[in-house]
C-alpha cells in the first residue's frame, strides 16, 4: 500500500467501479495526491469529469476511504493501488482497470508467467468437466498461471485441477472478498489464497449484484494472456469475458463442442468468429513462446473420475454413488439429494469406500475415485 492509496480508495468509492476515469486521471497529474489536494476547482479543469462525478466527490470524505483500510487491516487483506508498483503491468494497460485492488494471498511474476484466463459455464457437462479437469490441470502442471472467477461449474473445476497439481491460480471474485457468497467453495477459496491470490475491485463486505460479474470479467482477461472458454451457452457470460479478451487485444482460444448441446454453441460460434480451436493444451502455450515453461510438456494431467458402471453394491450404495461427484461433495447435500435418512447414506458411503469406489475427506466430503 502506498501513501496515495487513500485516494484511489476515495476515487473508487465516488466514481464507481469500472470506470476508466481513474486511469485518466492518473495519467493528468504526477501523482493522485495532487489532483486531490486541488480541490472542486481542479477537479473540474481536469477535462475528466463531469458535474455529477464532481458532486459524487464533494460528498465522499476521505474518512470512507480510512475506514476501508482499517476493515482491511483487521481482515488481514491487502491493497494495491494503480501507483503500487506491485499492481501488475497488463492489468493497468487495459482501458478501465480497478482503481484499486483488494487481495489475500500473492500475486505471482505475471511478467515472466504466462497466463491464462478459463471460463465457461456454470452447468458444466460431463465432457465440459472433463475438459476443463485436463487443460487446467496441465497447463498448471508446465507453470501457467490459471485465472478464473472462482463460480461453480468450469471455473472452480479449473481452479481445482491447478490445486491439485500444485500449480498457481487466481481468483477474481465479483463481490468482497470476505462477503460469504457460494460458500460451498468457501474451502476451494482458501487453499487460492494460500497458494495464489484471491482478487477483487470492491472493498470487504461488498456484496454480489447484477453488474459485479460482468465487470469483474474484464479484470479475468485484464490479467490474462490468453483467455480460454470451455463450453458456454449462447448467452453465456463467458462470452462477455472472450469479448473484452479481444478488446484488451488478448488471445481468445476456444474448445469445439458438441453441435446438438446448447452449452457448445457459444464455444463453436467463438471458433466461426475466428478463436483458436484447442484440443490439446500445447495449443495454447504454443502461442506463447517468450515464455519459459517448467516440468514435462508430454507429463499432462490424466482425466477426472466418473461414475463405474455394473458396481456390485446394494442398492441404497448405487443411488448414494451417483450422488458423489468428482468434486469432494458434502454428505448433506448428498442426503438431500437420494433423498435416504441420514443412517442410510452414512451405511452406504461407508460401503462404497470399503469397495474403493469414493473417498472420504475433511469435513465430511466424499468424492468419487
Amino acid at each position: 500500500m502506498t501513501n496515495a492509496t487513500k485516494y484511489y480508495i476515495w476515487l473508487s468509492l465516488a466514481l464507481g467501479y469500472s470506470t476508466p476515469k481513474c486511469k485518466a486521471l492518473a495519467s493528468i497529474y504526477p501523482n493522485i495526491t495532487a489532483f486531490y489536494q486541488g480541490g472542486v476547482m481542479e477537479w473540474r479543469l481536469s477535462g475528466v469529469l463531469n458535474d455529477k462525478d464532481i458532486s459524487a466527490l464533494e460528498a465522499t470524505p476521505v474518512a470512507k476511504a480510512y475506514e476501508v483500510i482499517a476493515r482491511c487491516n483487521e481482515l488481514g487483506i491487502s491493497i494495491v493501488s494503480l501507483d503500487d508498483p506491485n499492481y501488475p503491468e497488463k492489468l493497468k494497460d487495459i482501458y478501465d482497470p480497478p482503481a484499486v485492488l483488494y487481495m489475500k494471498g500473492r500475486l505471482p511474476d505475471f511478467e515472466r508467467c504466462l497466463s491464462i484466463g478459463i471460463v465457461g459455464t456454470r452447468n458444466a457437462t460431463a465432457y465440459g468437466k472433463r475438459t476443463s479437469h485436463v487443460l487446467a490441470g496441465s497447463l498448471a502442471k508446465v507453470g501457467v498461471i490459471i485465472i478464473s472467477g472462482g463460480a461453480v461449474g468450469i471455473d472452480s473445476l479449473s481452479h481445482t485441477a491447478a490445486l491439485e497439481v500444485g500449480g498457481v491460480t487466481l481468483c477474481v471474485l465479483g463481490c468482497g472478498i470476505n462477503y460469504p457468497y457460494l460458500m460451498v467453495n468457501a474451502r476451494m477459496r482458501n487453499t487460492i489464497a494460500e497458494r495464489g491470490a484471491l482478487i477483487s475491485e470492491y472493498p470487504p463486505d461488498y456484496p454480489p449484484g447484477k453488474y459485479t460479474f460482468p465487470e469483474r470479467n474484464r479484470i479475468i482477461s485484464g490479467l490474462s494472456d490468453g483467455v480460454l472458454v470451455i463450453e458456454a451457452g449462447a448467452k453465456s457470460g463467458s462470452l462477455i469475458t472472450a469479448r473484452n479478451a479481444l478488446e484488451q487485444n488478448r488471445d481468445v482460444f476456444a474448445v469445439m463442442g458438441n453441435i446438438t448441446s446448447p452449452y457448445s454453441q457459444g464455444t463453436n460460434a467463438l471458433i466461426k468468429d475466428g478463436a483458436i480451436p484447442v484440443t490439446d493444451y500445447t495449443d495454447i502455450i504454443s502461442y506463447y513462446p517468450q515464455f519459459r515453461l517448467e516440468g514435462d510438456p508430454d507429463d499432462i494431467v490424466e482425466d477426472i473420475p466418473t461414475h463405474k458402471t455394473d458396481i456390485d453394491v446394494s442398492a441404497d450404495a448405487v443411488k448414494v454413488y451417483h450422488a458423489v461427484t468428482a468434486e469432494p461433495i458434502h454428505i448433506d447435500t448428498i442426503t438431500s439429494a437420494v433423498k435416504l435418512p441420514v443412517n442410510v447414506v452414512l451405511q452406504a458411503l461407508t460401503e462404497l469406500e470399503l469397495e474403493g469406489l469414493i473417498k472420504a475427506e475433511k469435513g465430511r466430503m466424499y468424492r468419487i475415485v
